[in-house]
């Protein structure tokens, strides 16, 4: 029996026949026979030779020779590492894809492997953008405002060529083109300043005849104050920005195509204000300052920066489900060298080998392992956790329900 072991325990050493292959070290070592898939799997090698000698018993070893070479056996091995891996980043990948979207992509810099983000709204707030945009209360372009001399004899004006960009003072096609852009959207026309004292105190008041004649709008002579409901502000806003749109203007204006229309002509030369914005460019929402960084960071869970997991920092469930995988592999790789050969003939008889059992059984078996461990991480996405604490919570106030409760004890003094 001594003898048996020896041989054995010997039988994983001369295996293979070549020079390089006899002095073996794992799959990852530095021969040239060697074989690595994954960069972040060094740890494997440590255990490597445990699993050689795992899967050949498991195989039917010594009772049987198994027809692999044990660089197969770390190969399946490596293998069975990634698939997990690639399982557990994908799921962890599609969980929180909404924290990543947007974040530095660089694989070089960046590693989200074994790491838990924070909830963030950054992904809401973007998909909103947008209709802040043309709401008028936040957004991610830029607001510009350009003006032009509205004369009395004319009422139609370009919007690109007649117009001039106030900060860069050059026409706004100029302007446009050359930040890259073709064209912009018309936010507001106005001509005249809101007023102050308007807004607040009784229009026929003195106060407000010096506002509108003389344009003193920084003080007031005759400050009242009063209790007034939250509501009154509101509706109070509402109609001063109405006044300013319809009570305070005579014109009225018309925008087709590039051109707007101001209607009647005015008496005087007149300033006319436009704010706009341009056109948002997907991949540029914002082109006065340059594009948004998150255009080219992770967009789906192809590029999110996961690497393979150590095998060192798998738990015993991880690393039981690593070992079935292997020998999985080990069995399908097994199975097809021997289906080559259906059969083997022997002195008056023949052996026939079970090549396509083994094929069959191995991929049954990976889809299993697959299978069962994707089930248990959708059973731990981060909906079914919190659909597990509230009923963990209801049940808790179910249970609270009947216990019995001490009457108060009441003192009298």
């Amino acid at each position: 029996m001594e003898n048996t072991t020896v041989a054995f325990e010997n039988f994983f050493t001369t295996l293979t026949q070549t020079g390089s292959d006899a002095a073996y070290t794992g799959i990852f070592g530095t021969t040239a026979q060697t074989l690595s898939l994954s960069s972040n799997l060094d740890s494997l090698s440590g255990e490597g030779a445990e699993i050689v000698k795992w899967i050949r018993y498991r195989l039917g070893e010594p009772k049987l020779t198994v027809e692999l070479d044990n660089l197969q056996v770390y190969a399946a091995f490596e293998e069975a590492n990634m698939e997990y891996s690639a399982i557990i980043n994908r799921f962890q990948a599609k969980n929180w894809l909404a924290n990543f979207l947007g974040l530095n992509r660089d694989f070089d810099t960046e590693n989200f492997t074994d790491k838990l983000p924070h909830q963030t709204l950054d992904y809401l707030r973007r998909l909103a953008n947008p209709y802040a945009s043309e709401a008028g209360i936040g957004g991610v372009q830029n607001k510009r405002r350009a003006y032009v001399t509205a004369n009395t004899t004319d009422t139609d004006y370009n919007l690109y060529n007649d117009f001039i960009d106030n900060d860069s003072g050059s026409s706004v096609s100029a302007y446009i083109g050359a930040v890259g852009s073709q064209l912009i959207e018309v936010r507001d026309v106005w001509h005249t300043e809101p007023s102050s004292l308007y807004r607040y105190y009784d229009p026929y008041s003195s106060a407000n005849v010096l506002a509108q004649e003389f344009q003193y709008e920084s003080f007031n002579m005759e400050t009242v104050f009063h209790i007034l409901p939250i509501w009154s502000d509101i509706l109070r806003g509402s109609m001063l920005e109405t006044n300013d749109r319809v009570r305070r203007s005579n014109h009225s204006y018309n925008i087709v195509g590039n051109r707007i229309r101001l209607l009647p002509k005015p008496n005087t030369n007149i300033k006319l204000w436009i704010d706009y914005t341009i056109a948002m460019d997907p991949f540029s929402p914002d082109a006065a300052v340059g594009t948004d960084s998150s255009t080219t960071g992770v967009s789906s869970i192809s590029n999110v920066p996961f690497t393979d997991i150590k095998y060192e920092e798998i738990n015993a469930f991880g690393r039981r489900w690593i070992r079935q995988y292997t020998l999985a592999v080990t069995m399908d790789i097994l199975g097809r060298i021997r289906r080559k050969f259906s059969t083997v003939p022997i002195p008056n008889s023949e052996v026939t080998l079970d090549g396509e059992q083994l094929v069959a059984e191995a991929q049954e078996k990976m889809e299993s392992l697959k299978e069962s461990l994707v089930e248990n991480l959708e059973e731990t996405s981060n909906l079914r956790l919190m659909q597990q604490d509230a009923e963990l919570s209801e049940a808790i106030e179910l249970q609270y329900q009947h216990v019995p409760m001490p009457a108060p004890i009441i003192f009298f003094g």
